[in-house]
């Protein structure tokens, strides 16, 4: 037979983890829905909001840190892995666009894993501004994006060892294809740009010419 004291402090335990357990789900939901917002905001150009928003998702991963010192075996639960990755992502993209660089491990202040794998889902972001540019026609500051999302997936893929992180190899080919085929938008538009202004030059030319055959026939 159990000791009522033993089942007593099992029971309160329990209690304790569920409630812990709660606590980080919707700790987790409210700072991936901030992290999520802060990204929208970034692309829309509203830095202001993107920050608030930003500060939200870091509040409430603290708020996840203070529980995870006690629950330690809460920490990999999937709502909290997704919770931290789409923060390091968010905050990535505010310090490309705020900064106009990337930000160190150190400064998105997250582990190891999350910061990689932000750093992979974070390449979509920057094909996203880059067809943004395309858009707009800043060709160079497209051609600017895909080589930071190049220079990225080269050192990402340049670390050993990365097998051991859940999801690195499948984000990783999802990132080559990404790059794939924004440097295929890169180069038609590059083309494309190319040919009118060509066919502008021709144009000119051909315009120069007739004036100047006109105006011998009037003499």
């Amino acid at each position: 037979m159990l000791k009522k004291t033993d089942i007593k402090m099992i029971q309160e335990n329990l209690l304790d983890l569920s409630t812990a357990r709660d606590s980080i789900f919707e700790f987790s939901r409210i700072s991936i829905r901030s992290s999520g917002n802060a990204i929208v905001e970034l692309h829309r150009g509203n830095i202001e909001k993107a920050a608030t928003h930003l500060r939200n998702a870091e509040g409430t991963i603290r708020d996840l840190e203070g529980i995870l010192r006690k629950w330690k075996e809460l920490k990999y639960l999937g709502n909290v892995t997704v919770a931290y990755q789409e923060y390091a992502e968010a905050k990535i993209l505010y310090g490309i666009i705020t900064k106009n660089r990337l930000l160190s491990l150190k400064e998105v202040d997250v582990e190891i894993e999350p910061y990689l794998l932000g750093l992979l889902d974070f390449l979509g972001e920057l094909r996203r501004r880059c067809l943004n540019f395309l858009k707009k026609g800043e060709l160079a500051d497209a051609e600017n994006t895909l080589k930071t999302m190049e220079g990225i997936y080269e050192d990402l893929y340049s670390i050993d060892h990365t097998r051991i992180i859940s999801g690195f190899r499948h984000k990783m080919d999802t990132a080559r294809k990404l790059i794939e085929i924004t440097r295929g938008d890169v180069v038609n538009e590059f083309r494309r740009l190319s040919l009118e202004n060509a066919l502008k030059s021709l144009e000119k030319r051909l315009t120069k010419s007739e004036s100047r055959k006109i105006s011998s026939w009037n003499e």
